[in-house]
């Protein structure tokens, strides 16, 4: 029987938004491995909740076949109502990846900081913004040069490096002025790290690809897209440990845990519930897709290949 997997996106895979790219190569991968897939907006159920335990799946006003597996790739831009969707397909024994908690702890950069931190994980020093902003208690607790970044976002957007407090001043004064609604952290400088951060690819508790990236033109962020170098990177046991435990403290399957470099190891930048492949791929000659399919594959209960690994043999055709 072929798995049955379904992909949640918001947007069109067809078209050039961010993240359609990997949910390409997940449908491309799916089909030559003859595992049956389907590309759902979950903006288009309709969630019904009673005391009935019987599956229910509407979608776009027509009930759907209950699924293995569901993976999100809905990564920061997951709203409120994406998440009661996975939560009710969760409760209902689907495998989520990622489930809900890992994915809103990589999508919130406090919160993010607050579980690593909780396991003594090294992350840098991190204020959360308050308005009016409080610019002594910043330079007493992690000095200038400061990072400013929105609490949610990826690719680097809206991360701004202020060099001086006369700068940060400057730029506390214009949140003040935008503070309804916007959320922001400070956050210790690493100077060892500027212009440059390594991302791993973690799988299911394994390290599958590792590329270091380099901004261009001494700039300090390497994770804008338009700017940046990516070369394959042959990452240390323990800088690998590190990206593994990372997104096992935040509940990630699948993860990009980008780390900084320091003078005595490595911070831990942020974590991606849904990590862009294109890039990665090209740098390590990977297909990720077939890695995520091939370990849902070891888990599915109605895959021939799970129930002879469960018995000791490894089913590789006649």
């Amino acid at each position: 029987m072929p798995m049955r997997c379904w992909i949640f996106f918001h947007a069109d895979p067809h078209s050039d938004y961010p993240g359609a790219y990997a949910v390409r190569q997940f449908m491309e991968t799916a089909a030559r491995m003859e595992i049956e897939l389907a590309v759902l907006k979950p903006q288009n159920f309709d969630l019904v909740v009673d005391k009935d335990s019987n599956w229910s799946a509407v979608y776009e006003g027509k009930q759907l076949e209950k699924p293995d597996f569901i993976i999100s790739r809905t990564g920061s831009d997951t709203s409120y109502f994406m998440l009661a969707v996975l939560r009710h397909m969760e409760h209902q024994g689907i495998r989520i990846v990622n489930a809900p908690p890992g994915m809103e702890a990589a999508a919130d950069k406090m919160l993010t900081q607050q579980i690593l931190a909780a396991k003594n994980l090294p992350v840098p020093k991190t204020i959360l913004a308050k308005f009016p902003v409080d610019v002594d208690f910043v330079e007493r607790e992690i000095g200038f040069p400061a990072v400013v970044k929105p609490l949610r976002g990826n690719r680097g957007s809206g991360v701004m490096l202020c060099e001086t407090r006369e700068r940060f001043n400057d730029l506390a004064s214009l949140i003040d002025l935008a503070a309804s609604g916007s959320e922001f952290i400070f956050q210790e400088y690493i100077r060892a790290s500027h212009g440059r951060d390594a991302r791993l690819v973690v799988c299911f508790g394994e390290v599958i690809a590792a590329v270091e990236r380099r901004s261009e033109g001494g700039l300090f962020k390497s994770n804008a897209e338009q700017n940046m170098t990516i070369t394959p990177f042959d990452a240390p046991r323990d800088m690998q440990k590190l990206a593994i435990d990372t997104a096992g403290a935040l509940q990630l399957d699948i993860a990009g845990i980008d780390l900084l470099f320091d003078e005595n190891g490595y911070r831990i930048l942020e974590a991606n519930s849904a990590p862009s492949f294109k890039e990665i791929e090209a740098a390590c000659n990977i297909n990720i897709p077939e890695a995520v399919f091939r370990a849902l594959e070891k888990q599915n209960p109605h895959s021939l290949n799970s129930f002879l690994s469960n018995y000791g043999f490894l089913y590789r055709g006649l």
